[in-house]
């Protein structure tokens, strides 16, 4: 779990970090379905398919260019996580398919002009590894895209960021950033 947490701050960090002007291009809504769903109908009985669903209190910090009048601002975020993980892992133990999804709603205030803003979001993380039959890891990948919504309860104007990042592991085992793109508009 740390790890994912880990992965996950670093596409955030990269993304946010390098966003610098809006994008006027509207975003469309999130609709996404993993891609191994056929892996998972087809996987037999004699794997073991786990599943985990809870809430849970959850606080991070984001960066939009678009707040603060269009300066760019950090906000602190804070309110409730929801996730639900169904993953499948091989009889042997040498495949593990895996997809959860996320969704987060609270509140945010920028770190300088204290402007309030109401969150949304929903992510989608998925992956697999692959071991050999001699327990050495062979491949494995990881998928991640978030969709975060904040309008200000001020202004009512909404801000969409829009974060996909893809991971490859290495034979050490270190998952690496493979591909990113981000893109952001100011409502």
């Amino acid at each position: 779990m740390l790890q994912a947490t880990l992965r996950r701050a670093a596409t955030l960090v990269i993304a946010l970090a390098t966003l610098t002007a809006c994008d006027a291009e509207p975003l469309a809504p999130h609709t996404e379905t993993p891609a191994f769903a056929s892996a998972i109908t087809a996987a037999g009985s004699a794997n073991t398919i786990y599943r985990d669903d809870a809430t849970v209190p959850y606080s991070f910090v984001v960066y939009t260019s678009c707040a603060n009048g269009g300066q760019g601002e950090v906000l602190q975020v804070s309110g409730q996580l929801q996730y639900r993980v169904h993953g499948v892992t091989s009889t042997n133990g040498e495949r593990n398919h895996y997809a959860a999804i996320e969704t987060f709603t609270g509140s945010a205030v920028g770190w300088d002009s204290g402007e309030a803003y109401d969150v949304t979001t929903r992510e989608l993380h998925q992956g697999n590894t692959d071991y050999g039959a001699d327990g050495i890891l062979d491949s494995g990948e990881e998928l991640q895209r978030i969709r975060l919504d904040l309008t200000s309860r001020a202004t009512g104007a909404v801000i969409q960021l829009v974060l996909t990042g893809g991971y490859v592991q290495t034979a050490a085992g270190e998952f690496v950033l493979d591909r990113w793109d981000a893109a952001e508009r100011c409502g």
